[in-house]
């Protein structure tokens, strides 16, 4: 056994007895060794000739008795001392370092990693099995060699296994993990716990095909915008203008809204932005308030009108517009729904506006309306239905908090997720290449509510969705507990990194990782005064929630489906063999940033 025993406080030792006496043994004999070894060095010193006893009984005997001429013959005793000496403190000091070594690496009996996954059970993790499955996956890969495809064609990494080294000592960091071309990946890190760094900029400087990232910061612009427009386009969906960058494109909402199914997922996520509870049961003023923003939207998809006409109507609670364009577009009930809500109580009709103004409230942003309202001067459409089916990349970005454009990148990222669906049921049921999507501050300004159901028929379509969130408890404020656990049973792929202060979640991830016996030493002495040591077994958790919540920031827990709980340590892009062309092209694109927002201050357009 090579783990050290756990040992009550203020005591070491054990059956150290029997272990003393042969030390002592072989002490005696390393000592007469190195006597005769220091002859023969000095004599080649001096320039003697090799004579005398070998090594054993003989050479023993001479040096007890003290016979130095017998033992080295023409060589003085001095040198030979001299010599001894300096091989005594060598060999001293060697076997000093490496006892200090031995034991700062030994295993400790508490150390979770030999409990954790081996080698052996991340097999379908490693790179030879996702390019196995990839090969299966994409059909454009079939006739590929093995050997000639890159690890980014074929999934996510995610990090390096981490395990103990040869005989349980040391840490090692093996091989690289990866999420497949079938995997959904869920991610729980707080914040500086490596969610760009180690796992949003080098997805996406690997992947394929079409990436959606969202965030709320522009780190992930300036780390992967010069990679991303080497693969395709680079569309940057940024109404409040984090990056300070121009507006280059404008996206309509309503384009493919046709249907109430379409304008009530729409507008769903604006009323997300109010809702109190998030396990759906809204109050109200709430489902009242989505009925008739529904209405609103639909109206002005059926006409050809924009969202600049949704937010006047929501200003007009006598405008008959909207009722008047759902009858004539065949929307008899949506057009007998609002008439019903003007002509009914002023109070309550006064209340469900407001309320469904306040959802909306985004809409009253003439920076935000800019991209989602045909612009003054010629611009590009975003295409949403052509997107999945090219290399090109979208960037949602958003502030936190009221009026923000939240409920715009939620939208977006929704309609594009759905158009994947579509693409990839016209290619056969899965897209070739996949769909990457980054779903970064997801509980934040991403809040898709039927996130949870749609994650396990993404993986069977193509569609790779990374979220990440800072906290469970974060995700449960959004998608509530059943929807919350709907997720995390979903995900087929679940990183926890470091930063987890939820004791809950801490004690979660703590009994999933499981338990495993560790040696315990105890020391007792009896009446007359002998001490004997014993050591016995616990059982004890791999990972205590302590633990947990103590990961380094470098290290994250794996869980995938099948596999025992593995350690990793992540992958951050600035250790990559890449780190140098990102810096200085995430120097250039933050220097862009720094220019137009000079110029935003200083008045200059």
């Amino acid at each position: 056994m090579f783990a050290r025993p756990v040992e009550p406080r203020g005591t070491s030792g054990g059956p150290r007895t029997p272990w003393l006496v042969l030390a002592v043994g072989w002490a005696v004999i390393a000592a007469f060794w190195l006597a005769w070894a220091a002859g023969r060095v000095a004599a080649l010193l001096t320039g003697k000739p090799l004579s005398g006893p070998d090594f054993g009984p003989d050479f023993a005997a001479g040096v007890v008795t003290g016979d130095w001429a017998g033992l080295w013959p023409g060589v003085h005793p001095g040198v030979v001392a001299a010599v001894y000496a300096l091989l005594l403190a060598v060999t001293i000091s060697g076997l000093w370092l490496l006892w200090g070594a031995w034991q700062v690496h030994r295993t400790d009996g508490e150390d979770p990693l030999p409990s954790l996954a081996d080698r052996r059970a991340i097999a379908p993790l490693t790179r030879s099995a996702v390019v196995a499955k990839a090969r299966r996956l994409r059909p454009s890969l079939a006739a590929t060699p093995a050997s000639l495809i890159p690890p980014g064609e074929a999934g996510i990494a995610l990090g390096r296994h981490r395990t103990r080294g040869p005989l349980g000592l040391g840490r090692r960091d093996r091989d690289v993990l990866y999420a497949s071309l079938e995997d959904v990946v869920l991610a729980i890190m707080a914040p500086r716990a490596g969610k760009t760094t180690s796992l949003t900029t080098p997805a996406m400087h690997v992947a394929p095909g079409p990436v959606i990232a969202t965030s709320n910061k522009p780190d992930v612009w300036t780390t992967t915008i010069a990679a991303r427009q080497r693969r395709g386009h680079c569309y940057l969906f940024d109404p409040q203008g984090i990056t300070h960058q121009p507006q280059q494109f404008w996206w309509n909402p309503l384009t493919i809204t046709t249907t109430w199914e379409d304008a009530f997922r729409f507008c769903d996520h604006f009323i997300t932005e109010i809702r109190s509870d998030a396990r759906g049961g809204e109050d109200f003023w709430n489902l009242a308030a989505q009925d008739l923003l529904t209405a609103f939207v639909l109206a002005a998809a059926c006409s050809g009108r924009t969202l600049a006409d949704v937010q006047a109507w929501l200003a007009d609670v006598s405008s008959r517009e909207p009722a008047r364009i759902l009858a004539e577009h065949g929307f008899h009930a949506a057009a007998r729904s609002v008439a019903g809500r003007q002509a009914g109580a002023p109070e309550t009709r006064d209340g469900v506006y407001e309320t469904a103004r306040t959802a909306a409230s985004c809409l009253s942003d003439p920076r935000i309306m800019a991209w989602v309202t045909p612009p003054a001067a010629p611009l590009p459409q975003l295409d949403v239905t052509a997107f999945p089916s090219t290399s090109d990349t979208l960037y949602l970005l958003s502030k936190d908090g009221a009026g923000s454009a939240a409920p715009l990148v939620a939208a977006l990222t929704d309609q594009v997720l759905r158009a994947a669906v579509t693409a990839a049921e016209a290619q056969g049921g899965r897209l070739d290449p996949p769909l990457v999507a980054l779903l970064d501050e997801a509980a934040n300004i991403c809040k898709i509510r039927d996130l949870p159901l749609l994650y396990s028929h993404f993986g069977s379509r193509g569609i790779v969705p990374v979220t990440i969130l800072q906290s469970y408890p974060q995700g449960t404020a959004v998608w509530g507990e059943h929807g919350m656990h709907a997720l995390w049973s979903a995900a087929t792929i679940k990183l926890i990194g470091a930063g987890i202060d939820d004791a809950r979640t801490a004690e979660d991830i703590s009994r999933l990782a499981g338990e495993h016996d560790i040696p315990i030493g105890s020391l007792t002495r009896d009446g007359s005064g002998l001490a004997s040591w014993q050591t016995s077994t616990r059982r004890q958790r791999v990972l205590e929630p302590a633990q947990v919540r103590a990961l380094d920031k470098n290290t994250a827990l794996l869980l995938a489906t099948g596999i025992p709980v593995t350690m990793i340590r992540l992958l951050p892009w600035y250790e990559g063999p890449h780190a140098k062309q990102i810096s200085a092209e995430t120097a250039a694109a933050t220097d862009r940033i720094t220019t137009r927002a000079a110029a935003k201050r200083a008045g200059t357009p």
